[in-house]
């Protein structure tokens, strides 16, 4: 079930705020939002949701076992069979048929089968969350949950559950021990403010540049020149952007019509003067669960220079394996890993430079790396790599010329996504602001006829 449906829109989310909000029990509220989770989330596939339902209930126990543990050993044996669990689970279906497709590739006959299974819908997000929470309590940083729908209810909140932002239990407890009673008229008038600017994020910008520019040029990389292959890059920049930011302001909007506050997942990452700045700005929830349970654990920043950029390398190339199962998200997070190293060895060594210059270096060092995100294999990268230095031509496809109304739109999609931050662009919610946010929903959803799904489901 997509937000930018009708039957979202129109009958889930209705049905399930009246009935969330007729109840005054707190535990029935918990069980009305876990249903409607599992309802939202099963729409896809139920197996997906059965699937979800069995690595809930291993960490809810798990957990348990490790409070409940009287030496360490038993402790770090539960916190492995968690590990397993979960890292089982996203090998099997994320990342197996890619390990055996790259080993058969180079043996004289196939090794490993291949699987016919289909990538569940937010699998890498949910599963970050629930590796998240049974660290925490094997850390001590959180008690584990005595109840099972305590526990279910926060993996499951249906705003986040797909796409992220990726919150962890200990920034969520006191929220979810005390959800409000009513829900406040300042609160609604927000969640409308965020999840409509979420929504033309999406449906009338990040969209139309995926239908009217990445995807025809994306899809023919062998012809583009120096123009066109610029237009797709720079496009694909601010879909990718829009649409992501335009899915985590969505679940800001719908978090707070449930009563809580989801963590914030973005703070204008292309107006970042580096790239560790950036990545202090973009996919928030990532960056640091990555540097929180991955990069510190391997050591960080307290064994020496060399280590702490071999930590980042390492922290960002697994990074890459998780956006995807393909050698271009391998070698996407290798070459961030690499971009953060030479930033961190260079920072000190360079003059200080026009704030606008950092700007424009760092949103190009993006940008190139964007074009792996994208490309289905490095050949199609490269292709893109050649029209960018002008060696396939000048132009390339000679309708993109002629796509004025899409060029626009690039124009302004960039411009929003350097300046206009969903947190800090808050007019006075008053009749006016009501009454443009009902026009411009009213054409998002006159454009709902042909829903597409957010970029980072695949994820």
């Amino acid at each position: 079930m997509l937000f930018n449906s009708y039957k979202f829109i129109f009958v889930f989310l209705p049905v399930v705020l009246a009935a969330y909000w007729a109840t005054p029990s707190l535990k029935a509220r918990k069980w009305i939002s876990l249903i409607a989770s599992y309802i939202f989330y099963g729409a896809w596939d139920y197996r997906f949701a059965l699937l979800m339902l069995g690595t809930t209930s291993v960490d809810y126990f798990t957990a348990r076992f490790i409070q409940g543990a009287t030496d360490q050993r038993r402790r770090k044996f539960w916190l492995v069979v968690s590990m397993v669990c979960n890292l089982g689970v996203l090998g099997i279906f994320k990342y197996y048929n890619f390990f055996a497709s790259s080993l058969n590739a180079v043996v004289p006959q196939e090794v490993l089968p291949y699987l016919n299974v289909i990538l569940p819908m937010g699998i890498s997000f949910y599963t970050f969350e629930s590796m998240s929470y049974t660290i925490d309590v094997y850390w001590e940083r959180i008690p584990a949950l005595q109840r099972f729908v305590d526990y279910a209810h926060f993996v499951t909140m249906f705003p986040r559950l797909v796409a992220g932002p990726i919150a962890r239990y200990s920034e969520m407890a006191e929220q979810l021990k005390a959800l409000p009673r009513f829900l406040p008229a300042a609160d609604v008038a927000e969640a409308i403010h965020f999840f409509t600017l979420g929504l033309v994020k999406k449906v009338l910008i990040a969209d139309y540049l995926a239908g009217h520019l990445v995807n025809p040029l994306f899809g023919a990389t062998d012809s583009l020149g120096f123009f066109s292959g610029w237009v797709a890059v720079l496009s694909y920049s601010a879909q990718l952007y829009l649409d992501f930011s335009g899915y985590s302001d969505m679940a800001v909007g719908l978090g707070l019509l449930l009563g809580f506050r989801l963590p914030r997942n973005f703070m204008l990452p292309y107006a970042s003067t580096s790239i560790a700045e950036f990545w202090r700005r973009w996919h928030i929830s990532l960056s640091t669960w990555l540097r929180d349970y991955l990069y510190i654990p391997l050591g960080g920043n307290r064994q020496g220079e060399g280590r702490s950029r071999f930590n980042l390398f390492m922290t960002m190339l697994l990074g890459g394996l998780w956006h995807g199962a393909n050698w271009t998200f391998v070698l996407w997070g290798a070459y961030h890993g690499l971009a953060l190293a030479i930033h961190r060895v260079t920072r000190k060594h360079f003059p200080a430079m026009p704030r606008w210059v950092n700007i424009a270096g760092t949103f190009l060092l993006v940008a190139m790396g964007w074009v792996m995100f994208r490309a289905n294999s490095m050949a199609e990268a490269w292709h893109v790599y050649r029209s960018l230095l002008g060696l396939n031509g000048l132009v390339g496809p000679d309708w993109v010329l002629q796509a004025g109304g899409a060029l626009a739109l690039l124009v302004l999609g960039l411009g929003i996504s350097f300046t206009m931050d969903t947190y800090e662009f808050r007019p006075s919610f008053g009749r006016g602001w009501a009454v443009a946010c009902g026009l411009l929903l009213t054409v998002c959803v006159a454009r709902f006829y042909a829903p597409s799904p957010f970029l980072y489901f695949q994820f």
